[in-house]
């Protein structure tokens, strides 16, 4: 059978408290990528800059889905993309920077913070080692297609986004939101995707807040153990995959006969 995987990377492939692709998981990406009849994906809100995460196993990675959908790369090529308008990004920050808010913003080759506070600490302090530049003027010069609010409250969050009429936001498993066009999102650009592999199956797997509508829409869809969104997916998905610190991923795949 002809197979397209999906999968989100962090806390799916890469578990973010060892900071590390465990031994299952790169043993399924390796035995995946070497059969003929299947194609291996990627769908990750991180950009361009971030898939050295990755190392030795990128190389494996047919299609890579970025920052949500709105880059889209075959063969290291980009085959689509979707920044976001300056005037646009003008607006947000504007906006938060009155309300007392820091904004990131994601690039090809890197990112930017309006400002740096605890509530960036808190959010991405532990998730990376560098923090972004500060420039808040970084959209004049580069492309960005999404944008990052942070707050350690998720309430205050959704109130503040709530406003951000041209955005779609997809939470963090705390204390930030992702900023994107409706138009951008993971399962849009795995549609771009399947429309060249029509008589492939479809296999997603994810955790995130971003990955819900992907699952739903794969013929067989597999929401990881240590998600947070299992109320919110309800029976929109095929499979509950083990915990992604447990590092069973494919001894799952053996048991449910998707390898």
């Amino acid at each position: 059978m002809k197979r397209i995987y999906i999968f989100d990377l962090d806390n799916t492939l890469r578990a973010s408290k060892f900071k590390a692709i465990l031994p299952q998981t790169v043993k399924l990406i390796k035995a995946i990528a070497n059969n003929p009849d299947y194609i291996l994906g990627l769908a990750t809100g991180r950009g361009p800059s971030k898939m050295h995460v990755l190392g030795e196993l990128e190389q494996y990675f047919k299609y890579k889905i970025l920052v949500n959908g709105a880059i889209i790369l075959e063969d290291e090529k980009l085959l689509d993309e979707t920044p976001i308008l300056t005037s646009d990004i003008d607006f947000v920050i504007s906006d938060a920077h009155q309300k007392g808010f820091s904004i990131g913003m994601v690039g090809y080759h890197e990112e930017a913070l309006t400002n740096y506070d605890e509530h960036v600490e808190y959010a991405i302090g532990g998730f990376q080692k560098e923090m972004p530049v500060i420039n808040n003027q970084y959209h004049h010069t580069h492309k960005v297609y999404q944008l990052w609010v942070f707050n350690k409250d998720s309430k205050v969050l959704d109130d503040l986004v709530q406003t951000y009429r041209n955005f779609t936001p997809f939470h963090w498993h705390y204390g930030g939101i992702d900023l994107v066009y409706p138009s951008v999102s993971k399962d849009q650009a795995v549609k771009k995707i399947m429309l060249k592999h029509p008589e492939y199956q479809l296999i997603a797997v994810g955790d995130g807040h971003n990955d819900l509508e992907m699952i739903k829409m794969a013929d067989i869809g597999i929401l990881m153990e240590n998600s947070r969104w299992f109320e919110e997916a309800k029976d929109n998905y095929d499979f509950k995959g083990p915990h992604v610190d447990n590092d069973q991923l494919y001894d799952f795949f053996v048991k449910h006969d998707l390898i």
